[in-house]
């Protein structure tokens, strides 16, 4: 068989959904196109080709029983699409970033694959002041188990590796009845899905939520939803819940909430159980640029809370979160914060328009050799059944006239709820601790040079007599722009994998890829 044969062939060795992906996404322009021409035809368009291609050597020297280095060349090729739509009164926005890339192996080709990557959002208001229609969907590579053995090289072929497809359809209806009470009912329909057999989850959920139509110092709200969750491998389980509040605004720039409920539910148990909850909240804005939420909640599985805190300056901004609460689809164990939505959440106060501080952003990580897509937050896992979540993440982020600064430490606790499950996954035999950090530096030694410094570390304990793990790299690279819609890069990265001496492994990899936008 000839080179260009046995490529082919690989090719068509792809799994199906990657296959399945790339023919959808003409089809999902398309109807983006279609809502949009339907909800606004005064709207703006603009599509967003490119291509890129990269060759990486990568020399992985494997710790085990027959020590031994491997060296693999590997060449990637993304032809990429953008799509946004916006129009002026605001009632449709939506994009749609997508890449289809072919990782090739010229000593290997059987392992070469096609790998998609996907990240849309769409929001229509179909009925102005009444219908809305969100749609989201993304495609992401991700570990399938957190005691496999993990990469931070995404053109590696590792048998722990999964492409996860998430998408949702959500049509919200709003009204007012009687000129006094606000309505606002929800129907969610998604799914979760992994290439790996056996990682599969869809979820279907109603809310009908009532609230004061004008907003007063004193106001009150009544919610209702059911959501039915149901995992391939697993078990479907069902949950009501039924909530009364009362909210207080002494100032302006303060709202405080108590709520009372009820909750009927069979994630804990054989049969649907029902189980009293009550909680609190309070939200501090002082200006713009500061904000402060605190929620806290008595449910059937113990405590809940969530916590966010935002505070940006000129140049810097801080985000703290912490979150206890469940998971019930199956990339609930992912850990991700990228690069992109750090600066972008810092760029607000220089441009307020979404859509001209995405092409700011772009821009400035772009100067700065950072990819959108960089993540800072941690690994990932996949699960069967409906888990525990608990985390805690402190992230910054700056950027200078001449260099970009971003960091980020989390911690994360997560544990099996559904006991009742025979499901086979992470969780199944204990709970799973996770910490780690991540730093990231670019600086621009010209208008059209640029070097970045990247590195982190990821630690995983999990319960029982299982071995820890842990994950390093570093990652040095330098990016030049040969032309306004054209960049070049040369990188250096090494990694360290370490698991009680078993399938540890040293990485070290050269890199080099051509970027070019026809736009």
């Amino acid at each position: 068989m000839s080179s260009h044969a046995r490529i082919a062939a690989a090719a068509r060795g792809a799994p199906r959904p990657a296959r399945v992906a790339a023919s959808a996404v003409p089809g999902l322009v398309l109807a983006l196109g279609g809502i949009t021409a339907m909800a606004a035809p005064d709207l703006r368009l603009r599509i967003e080709p490119s291509l890129s291609a990269g060759v990486s050597t990568i020399n992985r020297y494997r710790s085990d029983a027959e020590d031994r280095t491997r060296s693999k060349a590997v060449a990637t090729v993304t032809p990429g699409l953008r799509f946004r739509v916006d129009n002026r009164g605001g009632r449709v926005q939506a994009s749609v970033d997508y890449g289809l890339s072919a990782v090739v192996y010229p000593t290997e080709l059987e392992e070469s694959r096609l790998r998609n990557r996907l990240s849309g959002r769409v929001r229509a208001e179909l009925i102005e002041n009444h219908l809305d229609l969100n749609l989201t969907g993304s495609i992401s590579r991700q570990p399938v188990s957190i005691f496999g053995r993990q990469t931070d090289n995404d053109s590696a072929i590792d048998e722990n590796q999964s492409e996860v497809r998430n998408f949702s359809i959500q049509p919200v209806l709003r009204g007012v009845l009687g000129g006094v009470v606000a309505l606002r009912a929800s129907a969610t329909a998604g799914f979760s899905d992994a290439s790996r057999q056996g990682f599969r989850s869809t979820g279907q959920s109603a809310s009908l939520a009532l609230s004061p139509a004008r907003a007063a110092r004193l106001g009150w709200s009544l919610s209702g939803t059911r959501r039915i969750s149901d995992f391939q491998g697993g078990r479907e389980t069902i949950s009501d819940r039924v909530v009364a509040g009362v909210s207080f605004r002494p100032d302006v720039d303060w709202l405080l909430s108590v709520r009372s409920g009820w909750e009927r539910t069979d994630i804990a148990s054989l049969r649907s159980q029902s189980y009293d909850n009550w909680g609190a909240g309070v939200v501090w804005t002082p200006n713009p640029r500061t904000s402060v939420s605190v929620d806290g909640d008595r449910r059937f599985f113990g405590n809940s809370y969530g916590v966010s805190v935002r505070h940006r300056h000129k140049r810097t901004v801080w985000s703290y979160s912490a979150s206890r609460g469940i998971g019930e689809s199956v990339g609930e164990g992912a850990i991700a914060v990228r690069a992109y939505d750090l600066f972008f959440e810092l760029f607000a106060s220089q441009e307020p328009d979404p859509e001209r501080r995405d092409q700011l952003v772009r821009d400035f990580l772009d100067r700065n050799g950072i990819a959108p897509e960089t993540v800072i937050g941690g690994l990932g896992f996949l699960v069967r059944a409906a888990s525990l979540q608990e985390r805690h993440q402190l992230s910054m982020g700056m950027s200078f006239r001449r260099a970009s600064l971003s960091a980020s430490v989390y911690a994360s606790r997560s544990e099996r709820i559904d006991t009742i499950s025979g499901a086979i996954d992470d969780l199944s035999r204990g709970a799973v601790r996770q910490q780690g950090m991540s730093v990231g530096m670019g600086y621009s030694l010209s208008p059209r040079d640029s070097v970045s410094l990247r590195a982190s570390a990821s630690r995983t304990d999990p319960s029982g007599d299982r071995p820890s793990s842990s994950l390093v790299s570093a990652a040095l690279s330098w990016s030049k722009r040969l032309s306004d819609r054209t960049s070049f890069s040369l990188g250096l990265r090494h990694t360290v994998y370490d698991r009680a001496n078993q399938d540890d492994y040293t990485d070290t990899a050269l890199t080099t890829a051509l970027r070019t936008s026809f736009f």
